[in-house]
């Protein structure tokens, strides 16, 4: 039977690909990809939430002084001093888009509690929290994939988040 179609090298060996070599490649290509896209989308994910964790802090800081020289927090980012992030654009009084999070100040049941929140546009983010008289951040999660990002982020196990309505996370 003579090889029409593939060329030869001078020491016999063929110089192409067969069909099935070719197939059998593409569908390892597809395994793997199929394989890391996941975590590539996990990793951005938690990559956009962990970008919130300055912008929290900066707000915290900037409430406590407000609280150490007014007695109370404020609701207000005009009454902060804070420079806001690249991106980041205050739309109201007390509401501050970044990175399609909205981040609000919410004032607790007296004067001496006050938190920064941030949700997302998307449900499969988490929500985070930051209370101006506590040093940790809160992790909320509403959906299945949204806990897994919580629990990697707080690098706690599941019977470390606290019990209530909502699973959170503390970091």
């Amino acid at each position: 039977m003579s090889k029409i179609y593939q060329k030869t090298y001078p020491t016999g060996r063929n110089a192409g690909f067969t069909l099935i070599e070719l197939l059998v490649v593409v569908l390892i290509i597809g395994i793997l990809a199929a394989v890391a896209l996941p975590k590539y989308q996990q990793a951005v994910a938690k990559a956009r939430v962990m970008s919130l964790l300055p912008l929290l802090r900066s707000i915290s800081d900037a409430e406590n002084i407000y609280y150490m020289a007014n007695g109370t927090y404020t609701l207000d980012f005009s009454e902060l001093d804070i420079s806001m992030p690249a991106g980041a654009k205050q739309t109201s009084d007390y509401r501050v888009e970044y990175d399609n999070f909205y981040c609000y100040l919410r004032r607790g049941k007296d004067d001496s509690e006050a938190s920064a929140f941030c949700n997302s546009r998307f449900s499969e983010m988490p929500e985070l929290e930051k209370y101006f008289s506590r040093e940790t951040f809160w992790c909320w999660g509403n959906s299945d994939a949204s806990l897994r990002l919580c629990k990697s982020i707080s690098g706690k196990t599941e019977a470390e988040a606290s019990n209530g309505t909502r699973k959170a996370y503390s970091f």
